[in-house]
Formats: structure tokens, sequence, C-alpha cells
């Protein structure tokens, strides 16, 4: 609720601070004090543009600030803006809004000290105050707020969550498979490519180091002729000839055994002969089986040179080495299931969003039975509350109606919130067709209507203050009073503020604020004050009897206020 307002160089207000409590609080005054200056700044601070019209004369800025108590109503969705906007709001704590209007034509905007932008004000202020009457701030004029304000009455907010949430699925649904069926010439392209590049490298058969060891064997078998000549000479050189090493060692090894014989020093000599030469005997064998062993193979030869070409080829098409071609394969052949399996996808993709807009079909259909048979009950009563008020005449028309289109299986067109569009309509004479409820042009009837509806829907309504401005126009007696009772019954569980000019509204107030203009230095300012007790008694006995106050006026309104808040 609104707790406090503080006002300075705005209009003729020149500096203001007012606290207001919880129920129904009631502004009355002569006409012209600037009753509706008061409204005026409230609705700055809940987002309406400014003006620079709106800065007191000889003043360089106008300043508004409001301070709201966020326990209760509404304080789940205005502490959801501000932590979106990073704007500290501890709980138990106040809102704190202020407005500054700059001649320079700048205006600021800080919520809870932080300088945020007008966005988010209208964001917040919709959630704090709706103000009924002559000014624009009014959510039951939206559409989308009828729709609300309907399922809110009808008790259907449940099976409209359950609705959106079948309606998202189907969203998150139709992405998916708009998302796959994108680029589909380009998939198919792609597949082509990567089915190519698979079944050339699986048919490649590569294995790791492999090409080395090709590389390795083609040297060998082109140079066969060599090694297999150098091996012999080797063999030769080593055992085969008649003055081969072996030979040679042969010798030594029987002089150093002489020697030994004599003179035992030279044994570990001998020992390292005898040594070589079993090393050479071997090293022989080695060699002379390896030149059997060669031999020049041109097919294998050619083989290899093809072989060794491919893997080149793979080389420069997939990577630098063997694994890299390898990798390359894996990758592409991952690639390609999914684009395979990404048809499979979408045909289950299909089959269950057709599924889905055949059950969200039939809740749309139930949903738009159910608000019906609530439009039907809201009419009546709504123009039963109409009668009380003094607009017997009047009808009032819940239109619901479908819209074609091809979001689901019967051809309607539906959103988040079901297949109808709800508009509230209203004929305030008999013979008149019903128009829509914002083209309304009596500010009097308007805020009527407006008090109707909130004495209905206070339940279901989230917004905890409201502000009702000229809603006894063209009325009096007891229909004036009957607007007194319901907003003393709407006053009970919101906080209310009325600005009127009749004694039967006035009386029952919680809290009676009196208007006034007084001239201070040669300048008209406005002034509010809370009333007392008398002078509750002499403002409500002079709007009974005007300038002439007599006896019986007084104890007319002591009367009254004892009536009015009994």
């Amino acid at each position: 609720m609104l707790k406090e307002l503080n006002i300075k160089n705005f209009a003729i207000i020149d500096q203001l601070r007012v606290e207001f409590g919880p129920g129904l609080n009631v502004f009355t005054g002569e006409t012209g004090a600037g009753k509706s200056i008061v409204v005026d700044a409230l609705n700055l601070a809940l987002g309406e543009r400014a003006s620079t019209d709106l800065v007191r004369t000889g003043s360089a800025e106008a300043v508004v600030e409001a301070a709201f108590e966020l326990n209760g109503l509404g304080s789940v969705a205005v502490t959801g803006i501000l932590s979106e906007q990073g704007i500290e709001a501890a709980a138990g704590e106040d809102l704190i809004v202020r407005r500054v209007i700059s001649t320079a034509g700048k205006s600021k905007v800080y919520i809870n000290g932080s300088l945020a932008n007008l966005a988010t004000l209208t964001a917040l202020g919709a959630h704090l105050a709706d103000i009924h009457g002559q000014h624009e701030h009014q959510s039951l004029l939206a559409v989308d707020q009828q729709m609300d304000l309907l399922d809110s009455f009808g008790g259907l907010l449940k099976n409209r969550e359950a609705f959106a949430a079948s309606y998202k699925q189907l969203h998150d649904l139709r992405r998916q498979l708009a998302e796959l069926e994108a680029g589909e010439r380009e998939k198919a392209q792609r597949e082509d490519l990567l089915r190519y590049q698979v079944n050339e490298i699986d048919a490649a058969r590569l294995k790791d180091g492999e090409d080395e060891a090709l590389a390795n064997e083609q040297r060998v078998l082109a140079n066969s002729e060599k090694l297999a000549g150098l091996a012999a000479s080797a063999d030769e050189t080593l055992y085969s000839s008649e003055g081969s090493a072996l030979s040679a060692l042969k010798r030594a090894i029987t002089n150093v055994r002489d020697i030994a014989a004599i003179d035992n020093k030279l044994a570990p000599v001998l020992e390292l002969l005898e040594s070589g030469r079993a090393q050479i005997e071997e090293a022989a064998r080695e060699v002379s089986s390896y030149a059997e062993r060669v031999e020049f193979d041109p097919n294998r030869l050619e083989a290899i040179g093809d072989r060794l070409d491919l893997i080149q080829k793979l080389k420069k098409k997939y990577g630098g080495t063997v694994p890299e071609i390898i990798a390359f394969g894996t990758k592409a052949a991952a690639e390609l299931d999914k684009i395979e399996k990404s048809g499979e996808e979408m045909e289950r993709l299909r089959k269950e969003i057709d599924g889905l807009k055949t059950g969200i079909t039939l809740k749309a259909k139930e949903l738009t039975k159910k608000r019906t048979a609530a439009a039907r009950e809201l009419e009546k009563k709504v123009e039963g509350e109409l009668g009380h008020l003094g607009m017997k005449k009047t009808t009032f028309v819940v239109k619901i109606v479908q819209e074609p289109g091809d979001d689901t299986t019967d051809g309607l067109r539906v959103g988040s919130r079901g297949a109808d569009k709800v508009e509230f309509l209203i004929s305030p004479n008999p013979g008149e067709e019903p128009r829509p409820l914002a083209k309304i042009a009596s500010g009097g009837e308007l805020s009527r209507i407006m008090l109707a509806l909130k004495t209905i829907l206070v339940e279901g309504d989230p917004i905890p203050t409201l502000v009702f401005d000229e809603v006894d126009a063209g009325i009096g007696g007891a229909v004036a009073e009957e607007v007194g009772k319901k907003l003393r019954k709407i006053a009970s569980r919101r906080q209310v503020f009325c600005i009127t000019h009749l004694a039967q509204i006035a009386s029952m107030a919680m809290s009676h604020y009196g208007v006034a203009k007084a001239v201070k230095k040669d300048r008209t300012s406005t002034e509010v004050r809370l009333l007392d007790r008398k002078e509750r008694i002499d403002e409500i006995a002079r709007m009974l009897g005007g300038k002439t106050i007599t006896d019986a006026t007084i104890r007319h309104a002591e009367e009254m206020i004892e009536r009015g808040t009994s």
C-alpha cells in the first residue's frame, strides 16, 4: 500500500508531505482546491510520462516521492521486477520511488535510490496501484487484464496455467522441428559429401604407423640388388673366403693359446679372442641368412608405391598424418549418423506435435466453455452492482471470440492463454450497442463501472491500492450512499483513495484529508492535511450546507460520520 507521498514544486504545490493508512482514504475540498493534483502526482510515481508544465512556476525542477509498503498483495511481482533490474529490495522494507522533472526537459527515475528507466517504473506501477477516473493508469481498460479478471472471477487461473504449460511444450517442439527442417537442401548436400568421405577413408583401411613401415619396405625392395651384393661381400669378409676375418682370428687365437700355455698373463686376452670369434661367427650367419632372403619383387614394389600414393592423397584431403585421417573419418561418420537420424527425429517430432495439438484443441475448447459460463455470471453481477450505483439501465457484456488460424487441428488461433479473445463491453443507455470499456466517455460512469467490477473481483485482483477520481459524478442521495458502502467494502481488503464532493461518501472514510488553497508570500499553494474529528464534522457540514452551516447541518454531519464508520 501507499504509505507516504512527498511532493515539491509540483503544479501549485509548494511542498507537501502526507502519510496514509490502510482502508478508505478520502480527499475533499472546494472545487479548484487541487484535489486531483495529488492523483496526478501519484500517477507520476506509478510511471506516467512527465511534462515540464507540471513544474511549479519559478522552480527549476519538481520532485514526487512515494513510499510503498511491500508486505502483501503485489509484493511478489514487484520484488521479481526489482530483482531482474538488479535493484535491492530487502524483505520487510518499503519501496521508495522518486521522480524528478526538470524544466530543461529531463526527467529522472529513482527506485530505492538506484537510477532506473521509466519502463521499469511503469511495470512496477501496474502492480502497486490502479487509478480510475480521468487518468490513463487504468489496468481494467487493458484487454489482457480483462481476460485475467474473468479467469480470476471464474476460478480458471489453474486451468489456464495447465494450458499454458501444454502450449509451451508445443512451442518448444515446433522450435526443435523448425531447427531440424531449416536448410534441408544444405543438409542433403552435406550428407552426400560426408558419406563420400567416410566411404573413402573406410575403404583405405588405414593403420597407425602403416605409412612409415611401407616407406621402409619400399626402400629395401628398390635397393634389393645392392643389398644382396653388400651382404655377400660382408659374408666373404667375415667368414666364407680363405682370407676372412674369422680365419685370421682363428690363427691369432692359436698363437695366443700357445703363449698362455707358457705365460698365463695373456689368458684374459685369449678369452676376449674366443668371445670375438663366437660373435663373428654369429654375425656371419646373420649376414648369410639376410643375403639369402633379399630378393627383388617388382609386383610388391608396385603395390607399395600405389598404397603410399593413396595414403599421400588422403593426407592432402583429410590430415597430415594417418592418425589425423582416421580421426577425420570418425568425426565425419558421427556427423553423418546425426544427419541420417535427424530424419527419424523430425518424423517423431511431427507425430508428437500432432498429438499435442489435438490435446490443446480439447483443452482450449474446455477453457472457452468455462469462460463463457463465467462471463454470463459476471455480466449479471456487474449489472446488478451498477443498478445500485445509479446505472440501472446499463448493459454489461463480456465478449468472447475465437479467431481463425492454423495453430491447432480445428483451425483455431491459440496462444498461451487459450483460443479466446476477451473484451468487456458496456452500454450505459438503453438502445445503444455495447462498446469497449475503453471507449466510455464519461469519467464518472467509468469510475462507477470500475467500482462495480472491483466490488465483485476484489478477491482475485492482486493490486493493493485503488484510486477513484470522480466516482460520484452525476449521482447523489441513496446512490451516493451506496457508492460509499461499496468503497468501504472494498477498503476492508484493499487500500482505497477517493476524491469526492459528496458528504455521503466522505462520511465513510477511515482517513479524511482536507485539500485547500492558501496564499503565502503572494503565491498560491495547495495544502493537504489529515482532519481530526471536529474538522471532519465541519468539512462534511460544509459539503451538506455549502456556505451556510447551521446546527442542523452539524448534527447531520455527526450522524453521518457515526453511521458511516460504525
